[in-house]
């Protein structure tokens, strides 16, 4: 019996490490797509941009890939509680970086068209918000690949800083808007597109919050507390 466990415990382990990196895998593809819609947007990259937008599918496919290996280690061994733990973690963390990678293709699809429109200096803390979005996401995937979860919280403290700049930005590009002669229609146009991709990043920062709670809780057998 005992024999059996051990055997059971190292094809568990097996299937773990192969699980982490396609999880891995995959949000490496969702940090570069981020990237590159950042940098089609601030650029007016339209060919980035679209390379960003067709470049889901693959996304999409590795999610398929990982849903499936998670199922097949809980169909053919004998998992325990933190065993599960891991893997339902992995099925909402998969998740969430799928929807990373749907925010990313907004941005994309903003560079593209707000491309007719005249371009505008992007707004300081907007740029700000960029930076650390993607530093949150690269952090998240780091704590991830070592089922570190001491480091969870302060990833979360970032997503605090990432809404109060959103909410700094939103007020801005409104002031802006409401200005007198603060442009013709398509100037607004493209104000607006920036307010967008704030509430995209925003939006990115609580996905990559739910990635680092998971860890957590993956890490920890509990839950994250809130300060």
């Amino acid at each position: 019996m005992d024999r059996n466990k051990s055997v059971e415990s190292y094809l568990y382990s097996l299937d773990r490490e192969r699980i982490v990196r396609l999880v891995m895998k995959m949000g490496l593809m969702v940090d570069s797509a981020l990237e590159d819609a950042i940098r089609a947007f601030t650029e007016s990259d339209g060919a980035l941009a679209e390379k960003v937008v067709s470049g889901d599918d693959e996304v999409d496919a590795v999610e398929e890939e990982v849903d499936l290996e998670c199922l097949r280690s809980i169909a053919m061994r004998q998992p325990v509680r933190e065993e599960l733990r891991f893997v339902f973690a992995v099925l909402k963390t998969i998740t969430d970086l799928e929807r990373i990678g749907d925010e990313s293709v907004n941005i994309a699809r903003w560079a593209v068209s707000l491309k007719k429109y005249p371009r505008t200096p992007v707004n300081p803390t907007l740029l700000r918000m960029q930076d650390v979005a993607r530093g949150m996401l690269r952090d998240a995937l780091e704590v991830f690949s070592t089922s570190n979860g001491d480091m969870s919280a302060e990833i979360c403290r970032r997503d605090d800083q990432l809404d109060r700049m959103y909410s700094i930005v939103f007020e801005e590009f409104i002031d802006q808007m409401a200005s007198p002669g603060s442009g013709d229609a398509n100037t607004i146009r493209a104000v607006a597109g920036q307010m967008w991709m704030a509430r995209h990043l925003e939006r990115i920062g609580d996905h990559v919050t739910n990635i680092a709670e998971r860890v957590y809780f993956m890490d920890k057998g509990k839950t994250l507390a809130k300060e």
